[in-house]
């Protein structure tokens, strides 16, 4: 679609958190996390590793954003680890100055290279003092901690960075954290079961608070959270039960962190239904005023959109039965169709639990946000593909080759163009995951989304055939000058 010029100012950006890509876990005063806690307890990763290395960005970040140059991108979301700013994490604990200065380093050179530096605030690290001392995201103290972690680093980086996420998927990030091994330090009164709720609420407040601050400070630029998941499509079109699956899937994976900021500042109304406040704490008319309109655009990590069927016990079964073991949420996710054909290309297995590459359901993806949620602007924030088997692979030649990663994003992209010329989606960027392969949370380096293969021996970054074919498609799409009329 070479008459397709994506719009002016438009951003082809990279992702990549902190814990993932650092490394130097004790280093220049950094506390530890409890991601670097969890991969040293039994079976925290598949494969036993941990971030303690990992692709060592901490120390070769200027290596990796010289390569984004080159490649042509001219965008890197990356995270800020709060325990390197706040080793103990809470505001009465010491700021390290090493860590405020790195990153500071970190954005100046992004800036001489010509890569736009977006920052997460909170990628899933929590202090691990603050997982200790009072449970992390299930106690409503974390709020004014965070808020405090927040304030530093916009006063440190103001006017340097203009785009900001407060977190990042924080609907993955609170299911997380009521499984083995983050639900053995829960806040007193919260269980594995409750617990999800629990951060959601918790993660709301402390967004909005610091969208307030934000505000308050007068922070130039933009402000959202990195939303997930997707809508999804009822397996069986004729099915009432399927239908009322999606909404319910549409609700509790991703209304969930949309409504009480993009719509009606309150909690979907099939949760408010579902879950009695001794699980979800309800918000009240004050804070439903103060959550709607805390961001500036909707970001979504969009790696797939797939079928939803109602669970095998049937919908009212499982709605009716809170120890059934599919409620509350009481949908499941579909990798066929009804005729048992695969929804799309199959990535690894380490990960055929939730991801395929579904270009053709991306379209539909967008058009569903912009309806229920709409916005002036979309950020794709993240998305990408693990290429099958290829961690199996010892020569470099059969590595760098993933031609089913290459096919998962040259479709998207197209799909896309759509999108903004067919659909009227207002999409300002697609940040690719990831810019060189790194530790994978549980998965450890057993699954790998690079566009760059990482020798963990050696370090270094050999691009594959996907960064090559990133770099010609938008070499061929940006124009500084493009207009777009949908």
């Amino acid at each position: 679609m070479p008459n397709l010029p994506l719009p002016a100012g438009f951003i082809f950006g990279m992702s990549t958190s902190a814990y993932q890509v650092e490394g130097a876990v004790k280093e220049d005063g950094k506390g530890p996390s409890a991601w670097d806690w969890a991969t040293r307890q039994p079976g925290g990763t598949t494969d036993g590793s941990t971030a303690d290395i990992t692709d060592l960005q901490y120390y070769l970040y200027k290596l990796d954003v010289a390569r984004m140059a080159n490649l042509g991108i001219n965008a890197h979301s990356f995270s800020i680890s709060w325990a390197r700013i706040y080793p103990f994490g809470a505001a009465d604990s010491p700021v390290n100055q090493a860590g405020i200065q790195h990153y500071s380093d970190m954005i100046d050179y992004h800036l001489q290279m010509g890569v736009q530096p977006i920052v997460t605030l909170f990628h899933w690290d929590t202090p691990l003092a603050l997982v200790a001392y009072y449970g992390g995201f299930t106690s409503p103290q974390i709020v004014g901690d965070f808020v405090n972690y927040a304030k530093t680093v916009f006063e440190a980086y103001k006017g340097r960075v203009t785009t900001w996420y407060t977190f990042n998927e924080p609907r993955v990030f609170c299911a997380q954290i009521a499984t083995y091994p983050f639900n053995i330090s829960l806040a007193a009164g919260v269980n594995s079961t409750t617990a999800p709720f629990q951060c959601s609420y918790n993660v709301v407040k402390a967004h909005v608070a610091v969208v307030k601050a934000f505000r308050e400070m007068g922070i130039p630029g933009e402000i959202a959270y990195k939303n997930d998941d997707f809508v999804g499509t009822p397996w069986r079109a004729n099915s009432t039960d399927d239908i009322e699956a999606v909404e319910r899937h549409t609700a509790f994976q991703i209304g969930v962190f949309s409504e009480p900021i993009y719509g009606t500042g309150n909690w979907p109304q099939i949760m408010l239904d579902t879950l009695p406040p001794s699980f979800l704490p309800r918000f009240t008319p004050e804070e439903i005023a103060e959550n709607k309109g805390t961001a500036d655009f909707y970001a979504i990590d969009d790696y797939r959109d797939q079928y939803i069927a109602a669970p095998p016990e049937g919908l009212a079964a499982c709605i009716n039965n809170m120890t059934d073991p599919n409620w509350p949420q009481c949908n499941q996710l579909v990798q066929y169709d009804v005729n048992g054909w695969s929804v799309g290309p199959n990535p690894d297995p380490d990960s055929t639990s939730w991801l395929q590459s579904t270009p053709q359901n991306l379209r539909y993806s967008l058009q569903q946000l912009q309806a229920r949620w709409p916005t002036t602007k979309i950020y794709i924030s993240e998305f990408g593909f693990d290429e099958p088997y290829e961690a199996n692979r010892t020569d470099l030649y059969l590595i760098t080759e993933d031609v089913t990663r290459t096919n998962y994003y040259m479709t998207y992209l197209g799909e896309a163009l759509l999108s903004i010329y067919a659909d009227g989606i207002p999409l300002m960027g697609t940040f690719a995951w990831s810019i060189v392969d790194n530790a994978e949370w549980n998965y450890g380096f057993s699954a790998r989304f690079g566009i760059q293969y990482l020798n963990h021996t050696t370090l270094t970054r050999t691009p594959k055939r996907s960064a090559f074919a990133l770099s010609q498609f938008f070499a061929a799409h940006l124009q500084k000058n493009a207009t777009v009329n949908p």
